[in-house]
C-alpha cells in the first residue's frame, strides 16, 4: 500500500479513551482494583443475572477462560469485546449446552468487519423447563417457566494511531422472567487489546456488565460487575500461554484463570486450563 501524504486526522473521541486505558497507570489503577476487597469499593451484595458469569465458545472454556488478552473470534463480545477487531473475516460461532432439570444455555453470535470497525450481534440465553410451583402451605400449584436473556450489540475498531491496539463496547439489553414476573435493563461492556508488534505478547483489559441490576416487584438485585485483566504468551511457534484475572465486585470474588494450547494444525489444536 502507498503511503499517502497528507495530514493525519485528530483522533476522535473513541481513540482518546482506548490511548487513555492503555496508559500503564491506567492498568496499574486495574489490577489494584482487582485485589482490592470490594467492599471497600461497594455494598456487599450479591449479584443478580448470574447467566451473564457463563462464558461462551469451546476455545475459551478449554483454555479455563484465560481470553481477556487473546479473544479474537466472536466469543470476545463474552470475554473483551476489543478483540473483536482483529477478525479478517465474518464469523458465525454458537454454544449449546444442557443440564439438569431441562435447564439449557445457548448462545449466538455473528461479527462482520468492515474498514470502518468491526460490528457484532448476539443473543445469550438461559432457559429452564416447566418447574412445580408451590404456595405459603408447601401445596403444589401451577407449574412455571423461568428464563434470562441477553440481546448483545457489538463494535470494535483499531486505533488509527496504534494499530497494534484496539477497543471495543457491547451494549446489551438484559431481560428475566420467571412465572408471571419480568425485569429488564441495559448493561454495557468495555475492552481493550493490545498486540505486541516486535515480541509475541498481548494484553488486554475489561470491564463487563456496568450498569442498574435487575428488579423483581420491590428488590433490585446488581448486575455481576467483573473487571478482567489478562496476558497472552507465544512460547515457541504454535504454543501459547495464557493468564487472566477476574474480580467479581459484588460476589467479592478474584478468579485466576491459567490456559495452554498447542497447535497440531491451523484448524486442529490441544488445549488445556
Amino acid at each position: 500500500m502507498k503511503e499517502a501524504r497528507m495530514q493525519a486526522p485528530k483522533p476522535g473521541w473513541i481513540d482518546a479513551l482506548a490511548l487513555a486505558l492503555c496508559r500503564p497507570w491506567v492498568l496499574t489503577l486495574a489490577a489494584v482494583l482487582l485485589l482490592t476487597p470490594s467492599g471497600l469499593l461497594l455494598a456487599a451484595l450479591n449479584s443478580g443475572a448470574a447467566f451473564l458469569k457463563i462464558g461462551t465458545g469451546a476455545r475459551p472454556a478449554a483454555l479455563g477462560g484465560a481470553y481477556t488478552a487473546i479473544a479474537g473470534d466472536v466469543d470476545a463480545m463474552y470475554y473483551n469485546p476489543g478483540g473483536l477487531a482483529n477478525l479478517s473475516r465474518r464469523e458465525l460461532g454458537a454454544t449449546h449446552a444442557e443440564w439438569l432439570l431441562g435447564t439449557r444455555f445457548d448462545f449466538i453470535g455473528f461479527a462482520q468487519p468492515t474498514s470502518h470497525g468491526t460490528f457484532g450481534l448476539g443473543v445469550t440465553r438461559l432457559a429452564t423447563g416447566g418447574q412445580e410451583g408451590r404456595d405459603a402451605n408447601r401445596q403444589a400449584t401451577t407449574g412455571f417457566e423461568a428464563a434470562d436473556t441477553a440481546y448483545t450489540l457489538s463494535y470494535s475498531r483499531r486505533l488509527p494511531d496504534l494499530k497494534s491496539s484496539s477497543v471495543g463496547a457491547n451494549l446489551k439489553l438484559l431481560r428475566s422472567e420467571i412465572g408471571g414476573y419480568s425485569a429488564q435493563t441495559v448493561a454495557v461492556d468495555l475492552g481493550v487489546q493490545h498486540r505486541f508488534a516486535d515480541k509475541p505478547l498481548s494484553l488486554g483489559a475489561s470491564v463487563l456488565n456496568i450498569g442498574r441490576g435487575m428488579k423483581f416487584m420491590e428488590q433490585r438485585d446488581p448486575l455481576p460487575l467483573t473487571l478482567s485483566l489478562g496476558a497472552a504468551y507465544r512460547v515457541a511457534g504454535p504454543l501459547n500461554l495464557a493468564f487472566d484475572i477476574r474480580r467479581d465486585i459484588y460476589d467479592q470474588r478474584t478468579d485466576i484463570g491459567i490456559g495452554t494450547e498447542y497447535a497440531l494444525l491451523p484448524s486442529f489444536a490441544l488445549r488445556m486450563g
